[in-house]
């Protein structure tokens, strides 16, 4: 479908055309440049388009219904999608990349931002690769997540995916005409040095294969198979090795590291939220798999945040151990200057209560998102959240700092003081009130839907007592 001949005759043509009227114009310099935005622009904005459409294309055609009852497989599907829906732009791409390669070598190889001519290729089709892989899970995501599959907004998946191109690829910083006025950042891998675009090209090789495993198991997810959450969790303890290895400054030492895995954890946890599909039943199917001892199918139905929740416990732990065998002078000198910045809101000795409440404020915020999926507005649950996220965190937090209210700035921000109390109280009461308007729409959407879906009785009404009873998942 994607490589018909009078397509592969006309992008070959008019590429070839539109370098050579730039080469006799501009010279090889102008031509390395355009050939090198071109090939940014096909691979990293219009590739993650058509890799998302190619299943929305299927969902608005109506055949998508038709290849999941196929025999085709969730890898063939995953595969097929990937590749086959982005064909053309890859032919069109790499034909923009030849043309950049042409003109490199007749320029002597420049090694532009990323410290070396070949290296700064790989990164570009390295990232391309992986924006594609991420625009299709999010399509594949927003598919699981949607009530009828009418129609797939796509959007939201191709700017993802574009912007995890520009972050890998680092195409926009890239000076071809002047190379010589910069070189390359510096990064740390355990305190290893080495430049920024060697770490984002092993990063990325790596990141590339998880989005395809990612791919793979929403489609395998997609087609009705069991997915078991141990994939997810090897994917967490990669973060957090991650999280612990990579720094932009050397030796901050194990609490460094634990901030960082710390934050990493709490935003997978928001991700994996957003991600998950919220449905009341299924999480009731779960919870009565556990209680028959059905621990396989309770493992299964088992939400990933859940997972992820966990893990920020335990960073969280290992956070608050570090900070409190660390004096205010043992401070690594990376992280000094950071913390006498956190002086202006929070007390360094008040750290460790900080990162206590931290999960105290995640855990309030997924309740509060799966008090909005339980109800009539489900659909726009994940929205409503972001927005409810978006003033909590950032208005209202500077509006009790600049109007002189920051003793309670803890009602909003995990920041702790001397008095505990206050610090604590404010969230804990949030907790309290969201878990039993939480407990209250779970029962309305449990008991609501196991009453539609069993038949009457003849002669007489089905009794809350009756659906208690039910056995139904």
């Amino acid at each position: 479908l994607q490589f018909g001949w009078q397509r592969l005759a006309a992008a070959l043509i008019v590429g070839v055309t539109m370098a050579y009227a730039i080469y006799i114009i501009g010279g090889l310099d102008r031509l390395s440049y355009a050939a090198n935005l071109a090939a940014a622009i096909i691979l990293g904005m219009w590739g993650p388009r058509r890799a998302a459409d190619a299943l929305a294309e299927e969902v608005a055609g109506g055949t998508w219904e038709a290849q999941r009852m196929s025999g085709l497989s969730a890898w063939a599907m995953s595969w097929g999608k990937l590749v086959g829906g982005s064909a053309f732009v890859w032919y069109c791409g790499l034909l923009a990349m030849v043309i950049f390669v042409f003109a490199g070598i007749k320029l002597g190889m420049p090694p532009g931002r990323a410290g070396s001519f070949w290296l700064g290729i790989y990164l570009t089709v390295m990232a391309a690769a992986l924006g594609h892989a991420v625009a299709l899970g999010v399509a594949l995501i927003l598919l699981r997540k949607a009530v009828q599959y009418r129609r797939l907004t796509i959007t939201l998946a191709q700017t993802l995916g574009f912007l995890v191109f520009l972050a890998m690829s680092g195409v926009g910083t890239a000076r071809v005409l002047n190379p010589d006025s910069f070189t390359p950042r510096i990064g740390y891998v355990f305190d290893a040095a080495y430049s920024w675009p060697l770490i984002r090209a092993a990063l990325g090789t790596v990141l590339l294969i998880w989005a395809i495993v990612a791919v793979f198991r929403l489609m395998r997810g997609e087609l009705q198979y069991r997915a078991w959450p141990w994939v997810w969790l090897l994917f967490l303890i990669f973060c957090a090795v991650l999280g612990a290895g990579i720094a932009p400054w050397p030796d901050s030492g194990l609490i460094g590291g634990s901030i960082t895995v710390f934050a990493v954890m709490v935003l997978l946890t928001y991700v994996a939220a957003l991600s998950d599909r919220r449905d009341p039943i299924r999480y009731r199917s779960g919870m009565m798999a556990l209680r028959r001892g059905d621990i396989a199918r309770g493992m299964v139905e088992l939400p990933w945040w859940v997972v992820s929740y966990v893990a920020v416990l335990i960073a969280a732990a290992v956070t608050i151990a570090a900070l409190a065998t660390l004096p205010r002078d043992g401070l690594p000198t990376s992280l000094l200057e950071v913390a006498l910045r956190l002086d202006l809101f929070v007390s360094y000795e008040d750290l460790d209560a900080s990162a206590l409440m931290l999960p105290l404020f995640v855990l309030r915020d997924l309740m509060v998102l799966l008090w909005l999926s339980f109800g009539p507005w489900r659909q726009r649950a994940d929205m409503t959240w972001l927005v409810y996220l978006a003033l909590v965190y950032w208005p209202i937090g500077i509006i009790l700092t600049f109007a002189g209210y920051f003793d309670y700035i803890s009602v909003v921000l995990p920041v702790a003081s001397d008095n505990l109390l206050l610090s604590f109280g404010p969230v804990l009461l949030q907790l309290a009130l969201i878990l039993v308007m939480l407990r209250l729409r779970w029962l309305e959407a449990t008991r609501g839907s196991i009453a539609q879906r069993l038949p009457k009785p003849a002669g007489k009404e089905l009794s809350r007592v009756d659906i208690g009873a039910s056995k139904l998942p």
